[in-house]
């Protein structure tokens, strides 16, 4: 038996619920209930198009076959094909090589001898590209993927983690991971969060737009998979990528929210799910890379040490020599000569140049001479232009020395804090890439902040040459509860992110890094939008609460909704709560959001989602919501009380 082939079980056979087609399950709700909440993309003149069937009366009726050897993204497209196909129908589709026999219908995953026939071959596609293509006798699920080449292997880098390229595929057993351990043993090595699996892509796709596979978490219990009898699918072309190229939300879970509403799950799922959402994409990584650790042991030459007190923290950015030390290890990089000295960041085509996190700088005269031209941009709010100036000179100048021996690379650094603003006086080179660093967790209560994230945000669009990226912070207010070791009001502001995503990837946003975690829902819509902007937002969410609650859906959903809208009305939040560099997060959490009648009319709807839960699915993730973040609103409001109760007790 070749790696990938399988036994069919022709024993298995799971009771049919329904025997039909196989259709989105949006297609199978009446149109006045939602909206699908995943149109067409790139169908051919909107023909009804080829139906091709995969099984009928209990048993397969088409072959999977890849190339021997199969790339490692069609490798794993292939598995999860099958292992989907099997918990949907209780059928196993064959799997085969492309060098053994097989007869009838064939779905081609992945290039092989079979679609470079048709005209396929997976370097023809664009990065992340990829086809689902129904023919008269096959289904070809292809797109462009990363080749396992010693060379590729050797490709350095380092993610914003501080991971290399290599830490990123991930290993585990297969079919222990999906929840089938009875089909043996099976270490796999999956394709690296960064590298182009397109065939993944279209099998994704395929399961989602024709199988009505969804994955809400990481695990069995936070997956949508239907049962039928029989599978078929009918279609004509589908030809797509991304719409968002780099998509870093690589959420772990490590926040009270999403790690209660997800539930149990394993690290190897974890990873899983990653692929399943499609994250991950182009490389690219800019975060702090000028800090104690690498001035210390990478960066520790005397002549560049920043002088005065912040000596060990910073360097002198107005100093030659460091501009060429940095553009030499960025051509190192470039020129593939190595792993990067840990601490150091980049990915692809981008070396990344970020200062200490720190306000001390450099006392030398020319370097104060810069700091003090920028004393008049401070804004009142956290992100400004106060050391612009001073910081872009020495990117531009470090770029320069880049551009001249690697044009088509790129210096990558954050447009941040103090450094948020462009530069005045001069443009930047057009190697720098941007990536300006966004409160969106503020929108929808602090317009002022907003504003000036837009005011910087758009200045950088209108300056920037080169790919701009974007860092966008979901850490408030969990984050500062966290930290203070109080319970926030839960911040669910669903529908601000949606806009606020379509408004980047509109204008053109190559890519964006989510700083924190969001709850389930918005985890999982912020994810797709990023796939495809167009998606109806209202129809995605009342597809959620129906699919994952059942009966107990329009209850949760209510609840849900019921939290955005307080959270994110601005009347929430007057003065002294609004501050023009924030909000009180912690005073407003009780006194103006989670009131005693608010939390009256939000227990009710978690009631309500119990009685009505009907099957014990939807009871335990009624359990998972409750135990997560409806628990830890009322533990709040509990805290708020005891502590104004002891306050008020103190003569």
């Amino acid at each position: 038996m070749n790696d990938l082939a399988r036994p069919c079980w022709t024993d298995l056979r799971i009771a049919a619920l329904v025997a039909f087609t196989c259709l989105p399950l949006t297609a199978l709700v009446p149109a006045a209930e939602t909206k699908p909440a995943r149109p067409t993309i790139e169908e051919a003149g909107g023909a009804p198009g080829q139906r091709f069937d995969l099984v009928r009366d209990g048993k397969p009726v088409c072959t999977i076959v890849t190339a021997e050897p199969p790339s490692p993204a069609a490798r794993l497209a292939a598995l999860e094909l099958q292992s989907h196909v099997l918990k949907i129908t209780g059928v196993e589709l064959p799997l085969r090589h492309e060098a053994e026999p097989t007869s009838g219908l064939r779905i081609l995953v992945g290039e092989s001898a079979a679609t470079r026939a048709l005209g396929l071959r997976s370097a023809d596609f664009a990065p992340q590209e990829y086809l689902i293509g129904f023919r008269s006798n096959a289904l070809v699920l292809i797109g462009r993927d990363w080749a396992d080449t010693e060379a590729n292997r050797r490709e350095p880098g380092r993610t914003i983690g501080d991971q290399r390229l290599a830490d990123l595929r991930h290993k585990l057993d297969y079919w222990k991971t999906v929840g089938l351990p009875e089909h043996g043993s099976f270490p796999l090595e999956l394709p690296g969060v960064f590298d182009d699996q397109g065939t993944c892509y279209a099998v994704y796709d395929f399961l989602e737009r024709f199988c009505g596979v969804r994955w809400y978490g990481p695990s069995d219990l936070t997956s949508v998979i239907p049962k039928r009898s029989e599978l078929s699918a009918q279609g004509t072309y589908i030809r797509r990528a991304p719409a968002l190229k780099q998509r870093n939300a690589l959420s772990s879970a490590s926040w009270p929210f999403l790690r209660g509403q997800w539930g149990p799950f394993t690290q190897e799922q974890l990873s899983l799910y990653w692929r399943r959402l499609r994250l991950g994409g182009e490389k690219w990584a800019a975060n702090h890379t000028i800090h104690r650790r690498t001035i210390e042991t990478v960066l520790k030459d005397p002549d560049y040490q920043a002088q005065g007190s912040a000596k060990g923290l910073n360097l002198c950015y107005s100093n030659p020599k460091l501009v060429r030390v940095l553009a030499q290890m960025a051509r190192d990089y470039f020129d593939g000569k190595g792993e990067l000295p840990e601490g150091f960041k980049a990915l692809g085509d981008y070396f990344a140049i970020v200062p200490e996190d720190v306000a001390q700088y450099c006392g030398c005269e020319r370097c104060r001479a810069l700091l003090d031209g920028g004393k008049d941009r401070r804004t009142g709010f956290f992100s400004s232009g106060e050391i612009s100036d001073y910081w872009f000179s020495f990117v531009n100048a470090v770029a320069r020395e880049v551009r001249q021996s690697h044009p088509g690379k790129y210096i990558a650094t954050l447009g941040y804090w103090n450094y948020a603003f462009p530069p005045r006086g001069f443009d930047l080179e057009p190697n720098v890439s941007i990536s300006p660093c966004l409160h969106t967790c503020y929108y929808p209560v602090h317009a002022e902040m907003r504003d000036n994230d837009f005011k910087f945000y758009r200045a950088w669009r209108a300056k920037s040459q080169a790919p701009m990226f974007l860092w966008v912070y979901y850490h408030h207010p969990m984050e500062a509860a966290l930290i203070g070791n109080w319970k926030c009001f839960p911040h669910v502001m669903v529908h601000e992110t949606a806009e606020a995503m379509r408004m980047f990837i509109r204008d053109g946003v190559r890519g964006i890094f989510e700083c924190g975690e969001q709850d389930q829902v918005e985890q999982y819509v912020m994810a797709k939008v990023w796939d495809d902007p167009s998606l109806d937002l209202d129809g995605l969410l009342a597809e959620f609460f129906r699919l994952y609650f059942g009966a107990a859906g329009e209850p949760m959903q209510r609840f849900y909704l019921r939290l955005e809208q307080i959270a994110c009305d601005p009347a929430s939040y007057p003065p002294p709560y609004h501050r023009r560099d924030g909000i009180d997060w912690k005073k407003a959490a009780w006194e103006r959001l989670g009131t005693p009648e608010r939390m009256q009319e939000l227990g009710d709807l978690i009631a309500q989602a119990e009685k009505r839960a009907a099957t014990e699915t939807a009871r335990q993730r009624v359990a998972l919501w409750r135990n997560s973040i409806w628990k830890w609103a009322l533990e709040g409001r509990a805290d708020y009380e005891a502590h104004t109760a002891k306050s008020e007790a103190r003569p």
